[in-house]
């Protein structure tokens, strides 16, 4: 006999890949209780709040999920040029396996529903932020700036989803390999910059002559 608590993971897990597929909107509990196999009458005994509850629930989780995966893919990359190669061809792997049904778990919901369904778009931006997050983490301890980290963390992650959606509705992942392959290259130039550029303890002492040397200057004058 299943547990109650297989019951609820089944839920959760179902919604989430028919959230990543179709939204939010052609989401129906009676497709996911179908799709689950979980008992009917435990739907409501783990999620009191209906539909957006356990949207929420399987959102979270997938967001989650992405996260944990892609961090394993960039700590096992030498550097975020490297990184950003083997997210992208990851990610057009699996839409390319999905037959270009399975997009970012977030983005599509976030278009269809964020803006009319409070909960939802809290979660969106949840897991956006930590997705971001990581991004700027990784990319200062390449080396950049942080508020440079930060910038670029934005640029990534908007050029990567818009890529995603792009790939999706072609059905094509070229815009998600070229936006890998553009990404890249922008990285590699940017960490090299980062390494060329002076540290801030040696600047001052390049920049002003010592007070010694400024004296010795007005006395040979």
């Amino acid at each position: 006999m299943k547990s109650p608590i297989d019951s609820r993971a089944r839920f959760v897990e179902t919604t989430a890949a028919l959230l990543r597929r179709q939204g939010y909107h052609a989401t129906g509990l009676a497709q996911v209780v179908e799709e689950s196999g979980a008992p009917k009458g435990s739907l409501y005994f783990h999620f009191p709040g209906g539909k957006e509850e356990l949207a929420k629930a399987a959102l979270e989780r997938s967001s989650q999920e992405l996260q944990a995966k892609l961090a394993a893919i960039a700590a096992g990359a030498k550097g975020p040029a490297a990184a950003v190669r083997a997210v992208t061809s990851a990610l057009a792997d699996e839409l390319e396996a999905s037959r270009f049904q399975d997009g970012c778990p977030v983005a599509t919901v976030a278009l269809e529903a964020a803006a009319q369904v409070p909960v939802l778009q809290a979660v969106c931006s949840a897991a956006y932020a930590r997705w971001q997050a990581l991004l700027e983490g990784y990319l200062a301890h390449s080396g950049m700036p942080a508020a440079r980290a930060r910038s670029l963390a934005t640029l990534v992650l908007a050029a990567v989803e818009g890529a995603l959606l792009l790939s999706r509705a072609h059905a094509d992942a070229t815009p998600l390999r070229t936006v890998g392959h553009e990404l890249a290259r922008a990285l590699e130039a940017q960490v090299s910059e980062a390494a060329a550029a002076p540290s801030p303890a040696a600047s001052p002492s390049r920049a002003r002559p010592s007070a010694a040397k400024a004296r010795r200057g007005r006395a040979r004058r």
